[in-house]
């Protein structure tokens, strides 16, 4: 079962992307945070296989949750997969320099992402 955690500052996103990844026969949904800040301790007492961060929102935005997450040696492992409304080549380029491992842009293909989480589950 692979354990994702969402971030997003967006509650219908959220609960957008719960419910359909929920459903998923291979996929967990433990926890939703509303900033950065949030999902960042969230992921330290969850720890999840896999986050879902959005890119604008209060408290940390997350290039700065990435960072913060992937500096800290207790969530540095997890992979942090990007889904923002922005897509300009610059926005991907920033969010995969940040340290995500991949950047999907809103709205993604519920496969897309479905197939994004699988893939680097398997790599973790």
């Amino acid at each position: 079962m692979i354990r994702v955690l969402i971030i997003d500052d967006h509650e219908m996103v959220r609960l957008g992307y719960s419910a359909y990844l929920s459903i998923q026969d291979d996929i967990e949904v433990v926890g939703e945070a509303e900033n950065g800040l949030i999902g960042y301790e969230m992921a330290l007492d969850l720890r999840p296989d896999i986050i879902l961060m959005d890119v604008v929102m209060p408290e940390l935005n997350g290039y700065q949750a990435t960072r913060k997450l992937l500096n800290d040696k207790e969530t540095a492992h997890i992979p942090v997969i990007m889904i923002s409304s922005k897509t300009q080549e610059s926005d991907r380029f920033w969010g995969l320099r940040q340290g995500a491992r991949a950047y999907v842009c809103k709205p993604a293909v519920e496969s897309e992402l479905e197939a994004i989480i699988n893939e680097f589950a398997l790599k973790h």
